[in-house]
């Protein structure tokens, strides 16, 4: 006997606009629809250490990830949230409770990545969920 899964749980998807970001969304809706969970995606304004540093840039981030979601298809609730804050705070607050993080292994800020450290490195050892992280190239 085959049961539909129910549709229960988040994936959430740290996005800066990059596009490693552009590849977890794709991954996450793709992951999101074989397990009946919802997509939540985050985007984070921190002037000081993160890549989208100002409101307006962040709804931009905002703008096109929803329109990616649309052209992705399929039956996916997709939620694109802006947050101020530092980026690894506010990913490990939204994710409590997620069934997994994803994040995109390379974003917008090369030279921030090497001067403060990575994102997706913290994150892969402090989330309070599984953490996936697609490599450039993934599709």
């Amino acid at each position: 006997m085959s049961t539909s899964p129910q549709k229960t749980g988040t994936i959430v998807v740290g996005s800066d606009g990059s596009a490693g970001a552009r590849r977890a969304l794709h991954w996450a809706m793709t992951e999101a629809d074989l397990r009946g969970a919802a997509v939540q995606v985050v985007v984070t304004v921190d002037p000081q250490r993160s890549s989208v540093e100002t409101i307006a840039d962040a709804q931009e981030i905002a703008r096109e990830t929803e329109e990616a979601a649309i052209l992705h298809g399929g039956d996916v609730e997709v939620s694109v949230g802006v947050h101020e804050g530092l980026p690894v705070d506010v990913l490990l607050s939204v994710a409590a409770g997620a069934q997994m993080l994803v994040l995109g292994s390379h974003g917008t800020s090369s030279i921030k990545h090497n001067a403060l450290g990575s994102v997706s490195d913290v994150l892969a050892r402090t989330a309070p969920c599984p953490v996936v992280i697609l490599p450039m190239g993934a599709a």
